[in-house]
């Protein structure tokens, strides 16, 4: 009886123990042919999916994946992003200089202060301008006019330069350098200064190669050197143009009428000088009455001068380096010949040379 009773009691035991084992099996040993829906990746997880339990027979609630980030929601970071190969930055360029509109409208075009005109073809050469044609006889440069005719700002044609017919031009380059001119060439040397040699042609100065005239007056003698020449005529409008270099004061060029030699009278009246006097630029109409031109000069420096003389109006315009600095002043006086041009170097022991010599009418 009681090993029945044991039978039994060990019967039930394993009975019980079986259906344990059963419910005690994890869900992953399952077999894979269950009847549940299996996460191919391509589904969400839902938000209520249940993990399952651990070892330790816990459960704990699924964390919410990190969502994708998207156009509109970018991410901030303390960093800067990199840029990649496949992304572009616009960067500034560090070269770059800013254009200043004010002064820069048109960087590639040149200011150009004289008026635009077409081709055109210069006067032929010994005809004179004659104030009405501007536009044909335009020129920038001495070098736009016919031979020896010069290039200058004129008051009819509203600030054009114009070729100039000269009738009296010398620049002293077909002379010999270390000679006077000879008596052909139209020059005379009225009074010697320090000396006949003295007074030559030279290439130790020019503007135009290769040749320039040098005067040297002499202070121990008080005697002046002065060369003249006869202009082969004498305009009511007159202009005088030349270029000068002096080591110091007392030099001058001028409009000048000299007595006939003939009767013994050999000096000279200076009707129109200008001249480095002084510490200054100045011209004198009559010869005792001096005007200012430049307050100051300086020494072994070329000048470009220019005088224009109106005896009808009876006034006097000075240009220095093209930049006029007399505007028609009025000057007083009866009556003026004015047959020669005079270069001098006065009393004095200052060298001085002239060159590119322009005499022309209006």
């Amino acid at each position: 009886m009681r090993k029945f009773l044991l039978l039994l009691v060990f019967l039930v035991f394993v009975s019980c123990s079986g259906g344990a084992m059963k419910r005690l099996t994890p869900v992953a040993e399952e077999p894979s042919g269950s009847d549940e829906e299996v996460n191919d990746g391509n589904n969400e997880t839902p938000d209520d999916a249940v993990v399952p339990p651990d070892e330790n027979g816990r459960q704990d609630e699924v964390q919410d994946e990190e969502k994708p980030v998207t156009d509109d929601e970018t991410p901030v970071t303390d960093n800067e992003m990199p840029v990649t190969d496949n992304e572009t930055s616009e960067i500034p360029d560090a070269e770059e200089v800013p254009v200043n509109d004010e002064t820069q409208e048109n960087p590639d075009e040149e200011e150009d202060s004289e008026p635009e005109l077409p081709d055109i073809e210069y006067p032929e050469c010994g005809i004179a301008f004659n104030g009405s044609n501007c536009s044909a006889a335009y020129c920038h440069t001495i070098d736009d006019c016919c031979e020896g005719d010069v290039c200058v700002a004129t008051d009819g044609c509203g600030g054009y330069k114009v070729c100039r017919s000269a009738f009296f031009k010398e620049n002293f380059d077909s002379y010999t350098a270390g000679s006077f001119p000879p008596n052909s060439s139209g020059w005379k040397l009225k009074y010697a200064g320090q000396g006949q040699w003295y007074q030559m042609v030279t290439s130790e100065q020019y503007i135009s190669p290769e040749n320039s005239m040098h005067l040297l007056g002499s202070k121990n003698y008080n005697n002046s050197a002065v060369m003249t020449a006869v202009l082969p005529q004498v305009p009511d409008v007159i202009n005088v143009e030349m270029k000068m270099i002096t080591q110091g004061d007392n030099v001058s060029f001028s409009l000048c009428t000299f007595e006939n030699e003939a009767s013994g009278k050999n000096w000279g009246n200076y009707d129109m000088k200008v001249e480095f006097a002084d510490g200054k630029l100045r011209y004198q109409i009559p010869e005792w009455t001096a005007y200012d031109i430049l307050p100051s000069y300086e020494a072994n420096v070329w000048y470009k001068i220019r005088l224009k003389f109106n005896k009808t109006s009876k006034t006097v315009s000075v240009w220095v380096n093209d930049e006029l600095k007399v505007d028609k002043q009025s000057a007083s006086f009866d009556s003026i010949s004015i047959p020669n041009l005079c270069l001098t170097s006065d009393k004095n022991d200052k060298k001085v040379w002239f060159d590119d010599i322009f005499v022309w009418g209006e």
